[in-house]
This record gives C-alpha cells, sequence and structure tokens, in this order.
C-alpha cells in the first residue's frame, strides 16, 4: 500500500500532505495541555503506512518547521523534530509498504524483530528499576516506577499476544496478519517514544551549552516525561492504528 498514495496526482498528494500536517499540529496544540499525552506519533505512523515514505517524510518535515508558528523557535526542538518525525515517518512508510503476505507467512526475521524490541523495552524497564536510576521526589519517584511497571505489563502482554498470533498463524493456519501488523507497528512506536526521549537528553544539553549537572537533571526531567508518553503510544497504535488507516485508506482511495 505505498501504498494508497502510489498512483495519486502530485497535487492530490501534495493536498493530503497538507491536511495531515495542520492535523498534526492541532493535535499537539490540543493535546499539549494534557502531560504525557500525545498523539502525533500514532496519526503519523498511520499517514506513512498508508500513503508511503515519501509522503509520510515530506509531512514530518513541513510538521517540525510549521510548529514553530506556534511554539516559537528552539533550535534545539527544531533539530531534534527534523532528526525523530521523518525517521519515524521513514520506518512506518517502509513497514507499511510490506505486503500483507508477508505478514501471513510471519518469516523468522519480523518474529526475532517484534520479540527483540519488546523484550528490550521490558529489560530496559527492569534496569531502571533494579538500579534505582530515577532520582526525584519521592512522590515522583513513586509515580514514575508505576508507570515503568505499566510499560513493563504492556510489552509483556504485546509480547505473549504476538506469540500466539504467531502460533495460532503456523499451527492452526489462522489468518492474523492484520493482527500481527498491528503489534508490530506497537512495538515499533513505542521503542521511537523512547528513542525521542533520550535524542533530546543528548541534543538539548549540546545545543544549550549546559554543564554536566544541569544535563543530568534535564535527563531526570524528561524520564518522567518519557514514561506516560510511551504508555501513551503503545496504547493509541493499538485502539487507533487501524480505525485511522481505514479511514486514511477511503480518503485517498477517491
Amino acid at each position: 500500500m505505498e501504498n494508497a498514495c502510489k498512483k495519486i496526482p502530485p497535487s492530490k498528494r501534495i493536498a493530503y500532505v497538507a491536511v495531515m500536517c495542520a492535523l498534526l499540529i492541532a493535535a499537539q496544540y490540543v493535546f499539549s495541555f494534557v502531560v504525557g499525552v500525545e498523539i502525533v506519533t500514532v496519526l503519523l505512523v498511520c499517514f506513512a503506512s498508508v500513503c508511503g515514505v515519501r509522503s509520510g517524510v515530506i509531512c514530518a518535515v513541513a510538521f517540525s518547521l510549521l510548529r514553530c508558528l506556534v511554539y516559537g523557535f528552539s533550535p534545539a526542538t527544531v533539530i531534534l523534530y527534523l532528526l525523530y518525525y521523518p525517521f519515524l515517518a521513514a520506518v512506518s512508510g517502509g513497514l507499511g509498504h510490506i505486503k500483507d503476505e508477508t505478514f501471513k507467512r510471519c518469516p523468522a526475521a519480523l518474529i526475532i524483530c517484534v520479540n527483540s524490541l519488546l523484550c528490550a523495552l521490558m529489560a530496559a524497564c527492569a534496569l531502571v528499576y533494579g538500579f534505582d536510576v530515577i532520582k526525584v521526589s519521592k512522590l515522583w519517584k513513586t509515580t514514575a516506577y508505576v508507570l515503568v511497571w505499566v510499560i513493563f505489563g504492556l510489552c509483556f502482554a504485546e509480547l505473549v499476544a504476538f506469540n500466539a498470533l504467531v502460533a495460532a498463524n503456523r499451527v492452526f493456519k489462522k489468518d492474523t496478519a492484520t493482527l500481527l501488523k498491528l503489534f508490530t507497528f506497537a512495538s515499533v512506536a513505542a521503542v521511537c517514544t523512547v528513542c525521542f526521549t533520550l535524542l533530546d537528553d543528548v541534543i538539548t544539553p549540546l545545543v544549550a551549552g549546559s554543564t554536566k549537572l544541569t544535563a543530568l537533571s534535564y535527563f531526570y526531567a524528561s524520564f518522567t516525561a518519557m514514561l506516560p508518553q510511551t504508555v501513551c503510544s503503545i496504547v493509541t497504535v493499538l485502539t487507533l492504528y487501524l480505525p485511522v488507516c481505514a479511514v486514511l485508506k477511503k480518503a485517498t482511495s477517491k
């Protein structure tokens, strides 16, 4: 499905990118008032998955630049967004380009990739808790560690569900391609959300010329914001990916 937009004239492609870019900016602005809740990831993932890498990357670049009109120009944020969101769009567009027949076959590479992503995220959660990485106030620490275990639990549930679908596909010959694709996108979205924060922890202190202590403080502050965002990414992709993609396919097929 490079998808649905593959045969669409350039004029319509530009229109679709423009509408989606405006939707991303509006969604980010509306949900910016709720800490830890973001809807940009699932919308961009769906758009790139349906319309392909090129449209997704163009939309991501336009969004990264035009959002400055709302939030102001911040060099660190612009660099971060221009690195992260085009990458997310490229990955999502590449996954969306994979045919459903491939998911039906359940290739070993797909199984290993998804299991590795989920296990890596679960291991990271366990290490964060085990080594008491979060150095914030006692109240925030308790909340943060609850979110760490929520992420762990969601990833574990995804892991079990994904492998159950693989077993149903291979052993019982059930068609689970759609759900396998869904869990694949959810896993990628979760890992990419974590990578976004880690990238921010590097770029922002470097651009600002922060001291080691200031950079460490920024890391702890951004870490507590990353946890609810990761949970949000997993939940929104699992619940909204299929219906949003269905709407986008219908809209771009006209």
